[in-house]
């Protein structure tokens, strides 16, 4: 019984604060408060509006400079590359061309060994015959 007693007591206690609390805010001084109190709400919002702005155009600008900051980065990376690329196809053809002229040099090195290893033999095959005359 004593549960049902404090609930009763309970619900009453509540019911009385509630018909405090609505009969106050009815009442003139209950009015200024409501007026207070939603003027304060709103100049709130305003702030809270102010900000979020003011943030998210802060948060705008640090990404477009991020933004510009990647594309500079990436476009000098692309000249990088390509100037990289530019030298080393220059060095390939130096290249190629250094093997052309060493596989010429060979050649004609060779040519010249091979006409004076004939000419040798010629000379040895005539004293050859003529010695065995």
């Amino acid at each position: 019984m004593k549960d049902k007693t404090r609930e009763r007591v309970a619900l009453g206690l509540g019911l009385m604060a509630g018909a405090a609390l609505g009969f106050f805010l009815n009442s003139d001084k209950g009015r200024e408060v409501r007026k207070d109190v939603n003027e304060k709400a709103l100049k709130l919002g305003e702030e809270a509006s102010e900000r979020i702005s003011h943030y998210t155009e802060e948060a705008k600008e640090k990404a477009d400079a991020f933004s510009t900051s990647i594309s500079h980065a990436v476009e000098e990376g692309k000249e990088y590359l390509t100037h990289v690329g530019e030298n080393l196809k220059k060095k390939f053809n130096r290249a190629e061309a250094s093997i052309e002229s060493a596989s010429e040099d060979f050649k004609a090195g060779m040519k010249y060994a091979l006409r004076n290893i004939q000419k040798k033999a010629k000379e040895l095959e005539d004293v050859k015959v003529n010695g065995s005359k």
